[in-house]
């Protein structure tokens, strides 16, 4: 009897055993993409095509969403003080004075595809989501002349005019207004309004990149919380 129940025992303990590599093994399959591709009905090869395709653009530009806004630069008799002895006019004007230009700023936005591999995608049912966050490089530059709006008197008097008829002279303002810009990209990729025109462009950009020269049409689905937004103007 004993020894029946010893044998029960030991075979209890194998099948526990048993199922204990099964379960684990079908726990780590179940994060595995290529389980997953092979289970979800999508092969290796869509899957990469997709990765292929990314790799060959690099960047993408997502030019419907780009945004173009105005930027106000002010200078006063802190920031003239290590300017260079050329520019004394200029300086001499602003430490009497303080100048605000306008700056019209483009802000573009482009989508980093080069280092996005097939444990960063998935796709189901034709349909391509991202496991880990696009990275967004924010780049904004400069699309017309500066303006300059006002003096601490209001108006903007002769020797203002002397200034801007100075080309190298408001090229050094040009320069200088470059935190303007900086602080441009920190302010348009901050706001919904802006992440949601590039979720949604990003989204047909990439569609049309994949189905071209295509048979096998694949939709992308972009979230706002699958990207992630880096600066990449210099300051000043």
């Amino acid at each position: 009897m004993k020894s029946i129940g010893k044998a029960l025992g030991k075979e209890i303990a194998r099948i526990v055993v048993i199922l204990v590599v099964i379960a684990t093994v079908v726990f780590y399959l179940k994060g595995n993409n290529w389980f997953k591709k092979i289970f979800d009905g999508d092969t290796e090869d869509k899957y990469e095509f997709v990765v292929k395709r990314f790799s060959k653009r690099h960047e993408l530009l997502v030019a419907e969403a780009a945004a173009e806004t105005t930027q106000t630069q002010s200078f006063n008799s802190k920031t003239t003080k290590d300017w260079p002895d050329w520019t004394k006019t200029i300086a001499d004007l602003i430490v009497s004075r303080k100048l605000e230009v306008k700056i019209p700023v483009k802000t573009e936005f482009k989508l980093e595809l080069t280092d996005i591999s097939q444990n960063d995608i998935e796709i189901k049912d034709n349909v391509l989501t991202f496991k880990n966050p696009l990275t967004v490089k924010v780049d904004s530059q400069k699309e017309g002349g500066l303006e300059i709006l006002s003096s601490s008197s209001g108006i903007v008097d002769k020797t203002v005019d002397v200034v801007t008829s100075n080309k190298k002279a408001m090229e050094f303002l040009d320069e200088k207004s470059q935190n303007a810009i900086y602080k441009t990209s920190n302010n348009v990729m901050a706001q919904e309004k802006y992440q949601k025109k590039v979720a949604k462009y990003a989204s047909q950009d990439l569609e049309k990149l994949l189905n071209l020269k295509s048979d096998d049409k694949i939709s992308v689905k972009i979230n706002v919380s699958d990207l992630k937004f880096e600066n990449i103007d210099p300051k000043e």
